[in-house]
């Protein structure tokens, strides 16, 4: 459990913020209010009172021994002006991690001390520079391994969601407030406001609540990627289907009936979202092997498909559609299945194509399935695949400023809901006003927790515990 708060928010921390390894640059970050007068001691030129956002070159030495360590760039940010909102240098020295290793070490040695996983954008959000769904974006963006996972990372960041949530609570607090008004006046025969007026702004707050979790889905496939399972028999092309999608040898392809035997598992960024393709061992009629190995296999091949945003049930278009896949289509039962026909490579030119597909419909039994022509020899067939696969997947978020994508955040959002739907059914069933009050405050709870108004050290130890030391 990481340990924040406490008397530990009154010292310095420092780290190193720039990934381990060789390079140009590395970067060490100190935040308190011992940062200047320890850089002073250490950095020559450094003034004692040095200007915000203004750089300063000197020599780093050690204050002890004078010993000379790196030539370094130390950018100063004043308390309130700086990214933890205290005061804050960061030096820039050569990017070795000996030269790192000692500047850290000498900082330490002169009274800092070291910053734990998350400690700076936790200090951010407790001296209120990011709210929590703020902070929680610092590691998606960081994270973020496509265009479109850190378009949503950067919007939570600079506000979107934080803003959405916001305006539902002041609503949502506005009812509450009337609702309370209206007990203390009751005695008096006063109406705050109309029930009709407080049921329509309540709904109005229940229908944002239900946009914003409908997003969560989109949101969280975006961020982690689209997880594209390929099943079939043995022998079908699947590891060249792969091999075809990623755009270079990933799986090993031989004319030998199930090469593979486990979960062959590679990603791509495909306009803008990451793609997570799994090619997966043949699915074998139940009785067909002995191999405990193929067995196991073909076990995490149903798992895999359950767990897919996207199946691609592949068949060879030769041999067409058999009594095996029908078992296995049955077992699988995935949400999403688009059947990859391939090998149209070894099928004659008069090769009826829409009577392959009507056909395959009324023998699987899904009468409006997509059904893709390929060869997973030709090259040509990876864009006009890639553009199938990312058009079922839905996932175009134009027009969409807000998604959620964190799963706390769609827990308290459902929270929100729940509490909400159940004070409106108590408002016009007009229950006593206490008791409607009540829902709402929770319902408000579970939105103020959403944006740390409310926290505790275990949503804390959630937050940050995945964070990154210097961040």
């Amino acid at each position: 459990m990481i340990k924040l708060g406490g008397d530990r928010d009154s010292q310095t921390i420092c780290a190193v913020s720039t990934p381990p390894g060789h390079g140009g640059i590395s970067v060490i970050r100190a935040s308190g209010a011992l940062a200047t007068s320890v850089i002073h001691r250490c950095v020559q030129n450094y003034p004692s009172q040095p200007e915000s956002h203004k750089a300063y070159f000197g020599q780093f030495r050690n204050p002890t021994t004078q010993e000379e360590i790196d030539q370094v760039v130390v950018l100063y940010f004043a308390e309130g002006k700086s990214f933890t909102g205290e005061e804050t240098v960061e030096i820039s020295c050569h990017g070795s991690p000996v030269v790192c290793e000692q500047i850290l070490k000498i900082l330490i040695d002169q009274g800092l001390c070291p910053a734990q996983p998350g400690e700076f954008t936790y200090r951010a959000f407790m001296n209120n520079r990011l709210d929590l769904v703020q902070a929680e974006s610092v590691l998606s963006l960081i994270e973020s391994r496509s265009q479109k996972s850190s378009q949503i990372a950067l919007r939570q960041l600079e506000g979107a969601l934080s803003e959405e949530i916001e305006s539902i609570e002041g609503d949502m607090t506005w009812c509450l407030a009337h609702i309370e008004a209206g007990i203390d006046f009751a005695t008096e025969g006063l109406e705050i406001t109309t029930q009709v007026e407080l049921v329509s702004k309540l709904k109005s707050c229940l229908d944002r609540l239900q946009t914003l979790l409908s997003t969560y889905q989109k949101g969280k496939t975006i961020k982690e990627g689209v997880q594209v399972a390929l099943i079939g028999r043995p022998n079908v092309g699947k590891s060249s289907l792969l091999n075809l999608l990623l755009g270079y040898d990933r799986a090993i392809v031989t004319a030998q009936a199930g090469t593979t035997r486990d979960v062959v598992e590679a990603d791509i960024v495909f306009e803008g979202i990451r793609f997570v393709f799994q090619d997966t061992a043949g699915l074998r009629g139940q009785n067909e092997t002995q191999d405990e190995i193929e067995k196991i296999g073909i076990r995490r091949t149903q798992e895999v498909a359950q767990k897919a945003d996207l199946v691609l049930f592949c068949l060879d278009l030769v041999q067409g559609w058999g009594p095996d896949d029908e078992s296995w289509l049955k077992n699988l039962k995935p949400q999403n299945m688009v059947f990859v026909a391939n090998k149209t490579d070894q099928v004659n030119k008069d090769f009826d194509r829409n009577a392959f597909v009507k056909n395959l419909q009324i023998q699987t039994g899904y009468p409006n399935s997509t059904v893709l022509f390929v060869s997973a020899l030709d090259k040509r067939c990876r864009q006009s695949l890639l553009d199938t696969v990312k058009k079922l997947c839905a996932l175009d978020t134009q027009g969409e400023q807000v998604l959620l994508s964190h799963a706390r955040h769609y827990e308290n959002i459902l929270k929100a809901k729940v509490f909400t739907e159940q004070g409106i059914e108590a408002l016009e069933n007009q229950v006593g006003p206490e008791f409607i009050s009540i829902e709402l405050k929770e319902a408000l709870v579970a939105l103020q927790e959403t944006l740390g108004k409310r926290f505790d050290d275990q949503i804390m130890d959630r937050v940050f515990k995945e964070f990154c030391i210097g961040k």
